[in-house]
C-alpha cells in the first residue's frame, strides 16, 4: 500500500463504523429508511480506497495456495468430533429409532423420508434425487476457493461485509474473510449447498423451526425462528449445524443489493428450558460474527418468558458488540409492528398476512439440470471467462488507485461494475447445475433475481 493510502487508513475513524456515527436501528424502522453507509454502490471515496486495498492484498495471494494464505483461527464454537458424533448418531437411528415429528424418524433425511413416499428420481441412482456431488474448486488456491464464497453475490458485497465487521481495518478484515474461505472448504459448503435441504433432517424441515417469510419495514427478509419446535435430543449435532449452514447460505439468495441483511425474529411463544440448546446458540452465534458478518440487520427477541431475563444475561456476554446492539426485544404484537408492517406480519403474531409455513415436498424432476454435466461444464466456462475479465478490471481499478490516475480510476470502476453485475446473473444461471432445489424454488418464492412472497399466498 502506497504513503498515501496508508494516511487513508489511518483515517479510519473517520468511515462510518460498525453502528458508529450510524443512525440506531430504531431511528432507522422510524424514517422506513435504510441506512446505506458503507454498502455496496455506496461508498465514500476513503471506504472505496480501503476496498480497493483488500482486493490487491486478495490479487497478491489469488494463485498461493489457500492453507498457506495467513488467517484468523478457525473458530469451533463447539468442541465435539464430527465422524463420532455422525456414529452415535447413526447407531441410535438403528438400535433405537424413535418418530420425531409426523412420521419423520430420528437422524432421517428429507430423501429417505421421500423415497419411503416413492418420490424417486428416474435419472438418479437408486432413485437419488440429485447426482453425486462434483466440486466446482478447480484447485486449491486462494483464488479458486474466494469464486466458490461468492457464487451469486456481487464480489464487492462479499469483501464489504469483512471490512464493517472489522471496521474498516484492511488488514484485520483480510484475515477474518480468508479464515472465513478456509472454514468453508473445511466444512465442505459447497456441498452442503450442492445437495441442498434433501439431506436436511426430516424434522425439521417438516416443523419448520426456521422459516424465511415476508419482509420488514426496511424490506429486510424476516426469518422466523420458532424455538418451540426445537429440541436438541430430535436431531444430532452434525445434522443442526449442517441445517444452520443451508439456512444461511439459502437467506443468501433472498438478499439483493441494497438489502444485504435479515430480520431474525427470535419467537418464544412457548418457550421451555426443554428447547434450550446451547451447542446450537453457541455456533449459531459464532457463524454470525465469523463467518457470516454484516447479514443480520435486526433481531426481535418475542413474547419471551419472564425468566429470559436470565437467560439473556448469560448469551449477552458472548456477542460481539455490534451484533449485540442489533438485538431488540418485543413482548406483544404492537411491538412488533414497530418494525414490520401488518401486511408483512403473520395473523398468529397480530397482523395480517395468513401464511402458515407447511414444507413442500421435492418434485422428482425438480433437478433435472444438475444431471446435465455438459450444460453444467457450458455454465461453468462462461463463469470463469467472466471471472478473468473481473480481476483484469479489478487489476486496473487497483493499480490506476496506485498511480493516481483519476480517470483510469473511474472508467475501471466502471466496468468492474458492469462485469460484477454479469457475474451474478450467470451465477443465477449455474446455480441450476450446482444447487438442488429448495423450499423457496418449489413455491415460486425464488426465481432467479426475484423474491416475490406474494407466491406463497397464491399457492396457499
Amino acid at each position: 500500500m502506497s504513503g498515501l493510502f496508508k494516511a487513508i487508513s489511518r483515517q479510519r475513524s473517520q468511515v462510518d463504523m460498525a453502528g458508529v456515527g450510524r443512525e440506531a436501528i430504531t431511528t432507522q424502522f422510524q424514517k422506513g429508511r435504510l441506512h446505506m453507509g458503507g454498502l455496496f454502490q455506496n461508498l465514500s471515496p476513503i471506504e472505496e480506497n480501503l476496498l480497493a486495498d483488500m482486493w490487491e492484498m486478495l490479487l497478491d495471494d489469488f494463485d498461493t495456495p489457500l492453507d498457506s494464505v495467513p488467517s484468523d483461527p478457525i473458530v469451533h464454537p463447539v468442541d465435539y468430533n464430527d465422524e463420532t458424533e455422525r456414529k452415535k448418531a447413526k447407531e441410535t437411528q438403528v438400535s433405537l429409532p424413535f418418530e420425531v415429528f409426523e412420521g419423520c424418524m430420528f437422524n432421517e433425511t428429507v430423501e429417505d423420508k421421500c423415497k419411503q413416499m416413492g418420490i424417486v428420481s428416474e435419472q438418479g441412482e437408486d432413485g437419488d434425487l440429485v447426482p453425486p456431488y462434483e466440486s466446482q474448486i478447480r484447485d486449491k488456491t486462494l483464488g479458486s476457493a474466494f469464486w466458490s464464497v461468492v457464487r451469486e453475490d456481487h464480489p464487492d458485497v462479499l469483501l464489504l461485509r469483512f471490512l464493517r465487521a472489522r471496521k474498516w481495518d484492511v488488514d484485520r478484515a483480510y484475515k477474518m474473510a480468508v479464515a472465513a474461505v478456509k472454514w468453508r472448504i473445511q466444512e465442505n459448503v459447497e456441498k452442503i449447498i450442492w445437495y441442498g435441504d434433501i439431506h436436511n433432517d426430516a424434522s425439521l424441515m417438516w416443523k419448520g423451526v426456521s422459516f424465511a417469510h415476508g419482509k420488514d419495514k426496511l424490506g429486510q427478509p424476516i426469518v422466523w425462528s420458532r424455538s418451540s419446535h426445537h429440541h436438541q435430543k430430535d436431531q444430532s449435532y452434525p445434522q443442526l449445524k449442517r441445517y444452520l449452514i443451508w439456512m444461511m447460505e439459502t437467506l443468501r439468495q433472498l438478499l439483493s443489493t441494497p438489502v444485504e441483511r435479515v430480520c431474525l425474529v427470535m419467537d418464544l411463544t412457548d418457550h421451555s428450558n426443554t428447547n434450550m440448546d446451547w451447542p446450537f446458540v453457541k455456533t449459531f452465534i459464532k457463524f454470525l460474527e465469523a463467518y457470516y458478518p454484516e447479514c443480520l440487520g435486526i433481531c426481535i427477541v418475542y413474547n419471551g418468558p419472564w425468566w429470559f431475563s436470565g437467560v439473556w444475561k448469560l448469551i449477552s456476554p458472548l456477542l460481539d458488540p455490534v451484533v449485540a446492539s442489533k438485538v431488540q426485544f418485543a413482548q406483544k404484537p404492537e411491538a412488533l409492528l414497530k418494525f414490520i408492517d401488518a401486511n408483512e406480519l403473520l395473523t398468529s403474531r397480530g397482523g395480517n398476512d395468513t401464511y402458515e409455513y407447511e414444507f413442500m415436498k421435492p418434485n422428482p424432476e425438480e433437478n433435472k439440470l444438475m444431471f446435465d454435466k455438459e450444460g453444467r461444464e457450458a455454465a461453468a466456462a462462461k463463469l470463469d471467462e467472466l471471472h478473468k475479465q473481473f480481476i483484469d478490471a479489478t487489476t486496473n481499478w487497483t493499480d490506476s488507485k496506485e498511480k493516481g490516475d483519476d480517470d483510469g480510476f473511474s472508467a475501471a470502476s466502471k466496468r468492474r461494475m458492469e462485469l460484477s453485475n454479469e457475474i451474478r446473473l450467470t451465477a443465477i444461471d449455474m446455480d441450476k447445475y450446482t444447487r438442488a432445489r429448495h423450499y423457496y424454488f418449489r413455491t415460486g418464492v425464488l426465481q432467479g433475481e426475484v423474491v416475490d412472497w406474494s407466491k406463497l399466498q397464491k399457492l396457499k
